[in-house]
């Protein structure tokens, strides 16, 4: 019988393994509720590798019994399901929806050309969004005022809009940035008056 003999086990655990490994692809066909069939294979190999453990530290002519080993599966089974309800489903929902609200989010940002950034073409932009930053790829946004032909890499951009995961830019100059590039007149009298 298999769950008296070491060398099944092993075999059990790999085939399981394999299996597992296989029905990744098949997940979100074959699946009930909260299991898939992934889900049954992981759990098949666990519970194997849970009665070869207490195999090996039985007698030599003792092993597990049947009821014990599907004692050990339906554990594992309602420990997967358990996982899948209270921690994998609301991380991966709660993942999806801040990814697709997270660029909606970008619209007024400022960020700056990582690759530059053509009339027709699409370029890259790093945008800052409190302590992290992110590259997203952008166009220009179509502005019949002051048309933009050319965003080239390092110029600072502002998320005009957001359209089907790109970003519209185009070139900003902040209130820093622009005290920055003035030079300063706040001493220029005192030093005409020196010079009289």
């Amino acid at each position: 019988m298999i769950l008296s003999n070491q060398t099944y086990m092993q075999l059990a655990f790999v085939a399981c393994l394999i299996l597992a490994l296989l029905t990744i692809p098949l997940r979100e066909i074959v699946t009930i509720g909260f299991f898939d069939i992934s889900d049954l294979f992981v759990s098949l190999m666990i519970a194997v590798f849970i009665g070869y453990m207490i195999n090996e530290s039985m007698p030599d002519n003792a092993s597990i019994s049947i009821g014990l080993f599907i004692l050990i599966l339906v554990t594992v089974v309602t420990g997967i399901v358990l996982l899948n309800i209270f921690v994998i489903i609301p991380f991966r929902s709660r993942s999806e929806n801040s990814s697709a609200t997270s660029i909606r989010q970008l619209e007024g940002k400022e960020g700056t050309v990582s690759v530059s950034i053509t009339a027709d073409g699409v370029g890259e932009v790093l945008v800052y969004t409190g302590f992290t930053k992110t590259n997203r790829m952008a166009k220009i946004y179509e502005n019949s005022s002051d048309p933009v032909t050319f965003i080239e890499q390092g110029t600072n951009v502002l998320v005009m809009d957001v359209k089907d995961s790109f970003l519209y830019v185009l070139p900003y100059t902040n209130a820093i940035q622009a005290t920055n590039e003035q030079q300063p007149t706040w001493n220029s009298n005192t030093k005409n008056r020196k010079r009289k």
